[in-house]
């Protein structure tokens, strides 16, 4: 099933597929080997009972509701990693009854789910939901996100390195020296900074601002980054700048929210509005471009409906040089979607 929400527009939504399996929400989506990795979430919106079931999307054979040989950790509003291109290692969210910093992993080959233990010189987070887990190597992420238990939270935003050795079965916690600002349903990706050869962390949303925040900074060849190999969607939205289709906007504050790294750009999408008592679902792609020597923001607002995508607490991947979305609420903010569109740059 596709189909264009607009093809005669400088840009739309181009559905790739659809499947009652991928409709949730605060869910996590990795690209492992070529395939999507749909993992947990919540089939109701605002639910408190997450979902512990593995979805795998290949884009020739289609859908399929993984049968593990184990049963894995029930999780929403999590966060995952790839390692390796072999395992995926979730970190935190709510298991039902309370916010953990747990990490479990699944070894993609055999279908089997393991939970990690914690290292002698673990120092975890209160409780983790709603944060990020921004990988810097296979054995190394950055944390970020607002510890608390069920019942409070902090009124800061705490950051914490993360050393998982999957072969050793082993994780560790370690408080950074700096801390963010509060924020929930936030994106964390990793940058190089404008005007200079060095890279960071882009802190950005879960509040109601627009500002980011930069967090540490790293030589290149100390980190991987992560490479999405979209050329030709990197080379779209520079016609779409250099047209003045995309134009300069700074974006308010959002949550729930996706970013994506696409060359020298940023894109951020979708996610729920502080501004808006109602409708707050948005369709609004910003670009933040970095590849001059001051970070520039760029919007591509949506021409008329037939190129508006409202989604929220949706995951956005690439794969195969596209920049896909996956599932999360729409306009109602409340039914979760069974869709994978593609941002089409015509």
């Amino acid at each position: 099933m596709s189909g264009d929400r607009g093809s005669s527009l400088p840009w739309s939504w181009q559905q790739v597929s659809s499947c009652p399996l991928a409709a949730r929400v605060s869910h996590t989506c990795n690209v492992v080997r070529g395939r999507l990795v749909i993992f947990g979430g919540t089939s109701v919106a605002q639910s408190k009972e997450p979902l512990n079931d593995v979805v795998l999307f290949d884009p020739v054979a289609g859908w399929e509701k993984v049968r593990c040989k184990n049963e894995g950790p029930a999780r929403s509003h999590h966060a995952a990693v790839t390692i390796s291109d072999r395992y995926v290692c979730v970190v935190g969210g709510w298991d039902g009854k309370q916010r953990t910093s747990a990490v479990s992993v699944l070894d993609t080959d055999s279908l089997t789910w393991s939970d990690l233990r914690p290292g002698p010189g673990n120092d975890p987070p209160v409780g983790l939901s709603s944060h990020t887990c921004t990988k810097l190597s296979d054995t190394e992420m950055l944390v970020v996100g607002r510890e608390g238990g069920v019942r409070m939270q902090r009124r800061f935003g705490s950051v914490f390195h993360l050393k998982v050795d999957v072969e050793k079965g082993r994780y560790e916690y370690r408080e950074a020296a700096y801390h963010a600002s509060s924020r929930a349903g936030h994106t964390a990706s990793v940058i190089k900074v404008p005007g200079e050869k060095n890279c960071a962390l882009m802190v950005f949303g879960g509040r109601d601002s627009g500002d980011y925040e930069i967090i540490g900074t790293w030589k290149p060849s100390k980190i991987q980054v992560e490479d999405s190999r979209c050329s030709d969607l990197e080379a779209g939205f520079t016609k779409l700048v250099e047209q003045g289709v995309a134009k300069k906007q700074v974006p308010k504050g959002v949550h729930h929210h996706t970013a994506s790294t696409i060359g020298r750009y940023v894109v951020f999408y979708g996610g729920e509005c502080f501004a808006r008592a109602r409708d707050t679902v948005c369709d609004d792609i910003f670009l933040f471009d970095v590849g001059g020597k001051h970070g520039v923001w760029y919007h591509l607002k949506p021409w008329n409906e037939k190129n508006s995508l409202k989604r929220s607490g949706h995951v956005a991947c690439s794969l195969n040089g596209q920049l896909l979305v996956v599932g999360g609420v729409g306009p109602d903010a409340k039914t979760p979607c069974g869709d994978i569109y593609a941002l089409k740059i015509n």
